[in-house]
């Protein structure tokens, strides 16, 4: 969804008798505040997508000599950018052909080979770095991408009008004033039911496959 097609929803419902709708056209946006609502609509999107796996990346990671931590951090590589955290390895055992029926998955968590000591760093033992090197390959989560007014969103078409409880929430309640902080928060609180009846239905097919040495089936919407 474009952000212009998204606002223009906002004007006709959340926010329609506000000040943020341009008095002299119905259904528009006063540019005045477009640069708040791409804000807080940039702001909606990273809350939404690190709340769910909805993104996903992969990094080739090869090891160094005598080095057992990496960072995952936008330091490290700008790979790591919109990284939120890492959901699994992907290597094939040392000597094999890469190819993938030879791939086997290891999920940090649950794997005492590979360990997460940090929310931004993995480190791997020396047994498994010898097993698996020289590289792996690491799977994980990503934030959706800032947008711009020209922009396109990319969401699971169900999760726009979460977004739209989010954006018109947190707008309202920065209005101030008893009735507008009011509403604000009841918005607020349906976009954080929304999201919760979504995880526990799986509107949005999130959900992980955590066993170990299987093929990792990807059922998020990318």
């Amino acid at each position: 969804m474009l952000f212009t097609d998204f606002t223009r929803k906002l004007a006709y419902t959340q926010l329609k008798n506000t000040a943020v709708v341009d008095a002299q056209d119905l259904g528009e946006i006063d540019p005045g505040h477009e640069d708040q609502l791409l804000e807080l609509t940039n702001q909606g999107l990273v809350d939404i997508s690190t709340r769910m796996k909805l993104f996903e990346s992969t990094y080739a990671l090869t090891f160094l000599a005598n080095t057992n931590i990496y960072s995952l951090t936008e330091a490290a590589d700008v790979a790591f950018t919109d990284y939120v955290r890492l959901l699994s390895v992907h290597a094939v055992p040392r000597g094999e052909d890469a190819i993938p029926s030879n791939e086997k998955m290891f999920i940090p968590k649950t794997n005492n080979q590979i360990t997460i000591p940090s929310p931004y760093a993995v480190r791997f033992t020396d047994a498994f770095m010898e097993d698996y090197g020289p590289a792996v390959d690491l799977k994980f989560q990503t934030k959706h991408p800032v947008i711009t007014v020209m922009d396109t969103m990319q969401l699971p078409i169900h999760l726009y009008e979460a977004l739209a409880l989010y954006v018109s929430g947190l707008y309202l309640s920065h209005m101030g004033g008893e009735e507008h902080s009011k509403k604000g928060d009841s918005y607020y609180g349906l976009y954080l039911k929304m999201m919760g009846d979504d995880v526990i239905d799986n509107k949005s097919q999130t959900s992980e496959l955590v066993d170990e040495d299987t093929r990792f089936a990807d059922r998020g919407f990318v």
